[in-house]
C-alpha cells in the first residue's frame, strides 16, 4: 500500500474518532450531567443560581472544601472538566493540520467551551461556570502538550 493511500486511511480514522468525540462530548455536558440533581449553585432547575462569572470561585470552593461533597461531585466538578478537554487538544491539530499552535488551540477550546456553557444555561441542562471554561481550555493545553510531546518522540 502507498503512502498517500496509508496516510489517507489514517485520517479517516482520526475523522471518525474525532467525530464521536464530539458526539461523546455533546452527552457529557448536556445529558450526562444531568444526573447531578445539584451542583455548588442548587438545582439545576433554578435559574438565579444557574450561573457563576466569578473567575476562579468555583474552583477555590471545591478545592478548599472538598471534605463538603462526595468524591463523585468533587473529581466530576474539578478533574473532570480537564480530562474531558484533553482529546480535543490531542484532536483539533490531527484533523486540521493548520490548527498545529498553541493559540488557535487555547482559542478554539475556549469557543467550544463558551458555547457549551452558554447552551447549558439556555436550556437549564447545567450550569454556567466561568471555571468551567478556564479548566475546559487548560484540558485542551494539556492535550496538546501531549500531542506536541508525541510528534517530537516519532520525529526521533
Amino acid at each position: 500500500m502507498s503512502e498517500f493511500h496509508t496516510r489517507l486511511k489514517y485520517k479517516k480514522y482520526v475523522n471518525v474518532i474525532f467525530l464521536f468525540y464530539i458526539f461523546m462530548l455533546a452527552i457529557v455536558s448536556f445529558w450526562g450531567i444531568s444526573i447531578f440533581q445539584t451542583r455548588i449553585h442548587g438545582n439545576i432547575g433554578d435559574v438565579s443560581h444557574n450561573i457563576n462569572i466569578v473567575p476562579f470561585h468555583t474552583i477555590e470552593t471545591y478545592l478548599f472544601n472538598f471534605q463538603h461533597y462526595n468524591f463523585d461531585t468533587w473529581f466530576y466538578n474539578t478533574f473532570g472538566t480537564i480530562l474531558v478537554f484533553i482529546p480535543l487538544g490531542i484532536l483539533l491539530p490531527l484533523v486540521f493540520v493548520n490548527l498545529r499552535n498553541m493559540t488557535m488551540i487555547v482559542l478554539l477550546s475556549l469557543v467550544v467551551s463558551l458555547i457549551i456553557e452558554t447552551i447549558q444555561y439556555v436550556t437549564l441542562l447545567g450550569v454556567f461556570d466561568v471555571d468551567d471554561i478556564l479548566l475546559n481550555t487548560f484540558g485542551s493545553i494539556l492535550g496538546f502538550l501531549i500531542f506536541t510531546l508525541i510528534i517530537k518522540k516519532s520525529k526521533r
